[in-house]
């Protein structure tokens, strides 16, 4: 899985628990789970489609995905009439919906999914994808870990209808071992034998909105690297991604599921999703990436 995917690829086990009690269905039915992020500049992603389990099950989306949908993205002009429309066909070898024909996402573009289920059943998705934005300077690319000189980077903005850009920020390692865990992360996964680095991978930053960054003189934002989101010395790759208000919605509200706010259990809300007709996510960001060195 791309550092895209992986990215947001954690809301599946959180929307099988929580997504469903908005459909007006019973906790037992099944319900359909959506799946994909498409990346401006890259080629269109694939789309996974599957049920729900029961809550005492273990989600697998290979076991419990729906194999004979008629699925397809449209490209969707200001008048959301359809400029261009791409199916998609099950592939059994990835237990996913792959594009028929090669076509790159555009930025700035809104794209409608629609998957026709065989009971004529329809699940449905809208997302614009933000505008691109550009890398301008980088102030170094290596750099003292907790060093009060922060790795900082220039960007330009990202064009989002209606708001400013929101980012997420992800630190990839890129030679991950366990004895390069930074202090803190070396603390959060313990003694125990053997390490499981899976968890500290990729870590990432909550949605931010641009207003947390200075504003230069070029209109460019000056964006600062928390070392806090370092979990590795050595390289690593920074993924900076300004996303769609579906992947907006989505991780804010999830973050309420796991712990991040003032509700007692029986008050939280659901995650939001803009999926009709089912649940999940059909999202989609723009992206830059860099990568840098972290000494001891």
């Amino acid at each position: 899985m791309n550092p895209s995917a992986r990215l947001l690829s954690v809301f599946i086990a959180v929307t099988m628990l929580v997504g469903c009690d908005g459909l007006g269905t019973s906790p037992d039915a099944p319900v359909t789970v959506v799946e994909a992020y498409l990346v401006a500049g890259q080629p269109m992603p694939s789309v996974r489609l599957s049920r729900t389990a029961p809550v005492n099950d273990t989600y697998d989306a290979t076991e419990l995905a729906i194999r004979d949908a008629q699925l397809a993205i449209d490209e969707l002009d200001s008048a959301d009439q359809v400029v261009e429309s791409t199916p998609f066909v099950f592939d059994e070898s990835t237990g996913a919906y792959v594009p028929s024909v090669g076509v790159d996402v555009a930025p700035s573009t809104k794209y409608a999914l629609r998957a026709t289920l065989a009971d004529g059943s329809v699940v449905s998705s809208v997302t614009t994808v933000p505008g691109d934005f550009e890398l301008r300077r980088i102030n170094t690319t290596s750099a003292v870990y907790q060093s009060p000189d922060q790795v900082e980077v220039d960007v330009t903005r990202s064009a989002a209808p209606g708001r400013q850009a929101i980012f997420v920020f992800s630190v990839q390692s890129l030679d991950p071992r366990v004895e390069s865990l930074t202090p803190l992360y070396a603390d959060f996964l313990g003694d125990d034998e053997p390490v499981d680095l899976s968890d500290v991978l990729i870590t990432e930053s909550p949605p931010i909105n641009e207003q947390n960054y200075d504003v230069n003189s070029d209109g460019t934002l000056t964006v600062r690297l928390p070392w806090i989101a370092v979990a590795f010395y050595g390289p690593n790759r920074i993924l900076s991604s300004a996303i769609d208000d579906n992947l907006y919605d989505f991780l804010r509200s999830q973050a309420v599921q796991q712990g991040g706010s003032t509700f007692s259990p029986g008050e939280i809300p659901n995650v939001i999703s803009h999926v009709e007709g089912g649940t999940g996510i059909f999202g989609s960001l723009a992206q830059i990436s860099i990568e840098i060195d972290v000494l001891r």
